[in-house]
């Protein structure tokens, strides 16, 4: 009976073998969740991680804009639903740069009240805003903060 028989020039030397295939499209599928991964899709807001010690946020500002500092955790879903208004915000004003501080430590689940930026800004709600201007001067903060950006949120929504 007929056995068909393999052809080798010694030996799978070829770059398109399976395996070889495999693992540029392995390599291929990473590139790219890690590029929308950590992608920056707003060039006025972007979030930042300080699992450990205080931090110092005038370092943080953009002259020549209001800085808009959000302290969030991704437990807190009024943080979560104010997010995406912030980012239209700073989208449709380009005066406006917010600075998005997550206050949890890495790791830790639910929200982080222990955590060295909680207890910097002795927060006991969150989220928590500061209204910076260029120089780091604070122009307001907690209720009053958050008053005013719902009102900068409205008034660009309404245009």
């Amino acid at each position: 009976s007929y056995q068909p028989q393999r052809v080798s020039s010694g030996g799978d030397s070829g770059l398109l073998t399976g395996r070889n295939i495999l693992i540029i499209g392995t390599v291929t599928l990473v590139g790219v969740l890690l590029f929308f991964l950590f992608r920056n899709n707003s060039p006025h807001a972007y979030v930042t991680d300080f699992p450990d010690g205080p931090i110092n946020l005038t370092s943080m500002v953009v002259s020549d804009k209001l800085n808009i500092v959000d302290m969030y955790s991704e437990f807190c879903p009024p943080c979560r639903a104010i997010a995406p208004y912030l980012e239209k915000l700073a989208k449709a004003r380009p005066d406006i740069h917010v600075i998005r501080i997550d206050i949890n430590r890495k790791g830790h689940r639910g929200i982080d009240w222990g955590s060295p930026i909680a207890k910097q800004f002795n927060l006991r709600s969150i989220p928590h805003f500061i209204l910076v201007d260029g120089e780091g001067k604070v122009l307001k903060e907690g209720k009053s903060a958050y008053k005013k950006i719902v009102g900068m949120i409205n008034e660009t929504l309404n245009q």
